[in-house]
């Protein structure tokens, strides 16, 4: 009877042991959704530090050993990691990766009919082998949020049938609340008197879509972009002429040309958050894409001034 209770311990340790998926991604709204539905039952890291600008981020050694032991590596895009393929190629763990935009609805980049874009696209030369055509900010729509928290279930059911049924329910209870923030949007963007936002970068473009909103940005598609003295003058009288109440800037990246801008047109200034990471006192306390959302929402409801 020991021996079989013992034999019996050592299959369920075992299980366990193989059940526990490694589990690394790349930006932070994919690992808060892998965090919800995996649990305690993948073993999660993100490759990109808490804190730091997603956009700006390259690869150490030490990252490489990561995802060297890692038994699924869930990306982005290639926009979003230009350096992905070659660590890939390197490591040979083509079998490992899967990425994420290939199951979301994505959106061709657009020129905005602005008069200083023509600068910006030369000004942007250097990233444009970093974007291959589509917007890789997908996951600010919630719509393509939701795609994605329904496809790293299928992943992770089809990697662990064995936790099939706790993965599900994890998925449904997140899910309630998605979807929940997204009612709350749909019924707040419905009676909005002016309809037209000044951000930091391009990282808006997917919710603006969604809502019939006029994104305008202070950089481009990189929040690294500086723009020309010449730029930002016309960015002041954007805000004058188009009656926009708040420039609003994004916390990993410099406030300075924002706050230039807000105080030459007398507008208030704010952070909008594209949820590309979260500082490492926000993921403690468990502060996540879905309260940045909803912050994100009261901000742009004054700025559009929605009723």
């Amino acid at each position: 009877m020991i021996k079989k209770t013992l034999v019996t311990a050592v299959l369920l340790a075992s299980t366990t042991a193989f059940s526990n998926m490694t589990v690394t991604t790349t930006i932070y709204p994919l690992y808060s959704i892998a965090k919800e539905v995996g649990g305690d039952k993948i073993k999660l890291q993100n490759l990109i530090p808490f804190g730091v600008e997603a956009h700006g981020f390259d690869p150490t050694p030490a990252d490489m050993a990561k995802l060297s032991k890692s038994d699924l590596f869930i990306t982005s895009s290639d926009s979003m990691e230009p350096w992905k393929d070659k660590i890939v190629k390197s490591l040979k763990i083509e079998q490992k990766v899967f990425d994420m935009s290939e199951h979301v609805k994505l959106k061709e980049i657009q020129e905005e009919d602005n008069h200083h874009e023509h600068e910006k696209k030369e000004h942007n030369h250097k990233h444009e082998h970093e974007h291959a055509g589509f917007d890789p900010h997908y996951w600010v729509s919630l719509n393509n949020y939701i795609l994605m928290t329904e496809t790293i279930t299928k992943l992770f059911i089809e990697k662990d049938s064995i936790n099939k049924d706790f993965y599900i329910q994890n998925s449904n209870n997140y899910l309630v609340k998605v979807k929940a923030l997204k009612e709350k949007y749909d019924l707040s963007m419905v009676n909005c008197t002016n309809k037209k936002i000044l951000v930091n970068h391009d990282a808006f473009a997917y919710f603006a879509d969604d809502y019939g909103v006029t994104q305008h940005s202070i950089s481009g598609m990189s929040p690294e972009d500086k723009p020309s003295a010449k730029q930002i003058s016309e960015l002041i009288d954007l805000v004058k002429n188009e009656k926009i109440n708040t420039v609003f800037f994004e916390e990993f990246a410099s406030p300075k040309v924002a706050q230039t801008i807000a105080k030459a047109a007398n507008v208030k200034i704010d952070t909008l958050r594209p949820a590309e990471n979260i500082s490492k006192e926000e993921n403690k306390k468990g502060y996540g894409y879905l309260q940045i959302m909803e912050e994100n929402l009261e901000k742009l409801k004054f700025a559009m001034d929605c009723k």
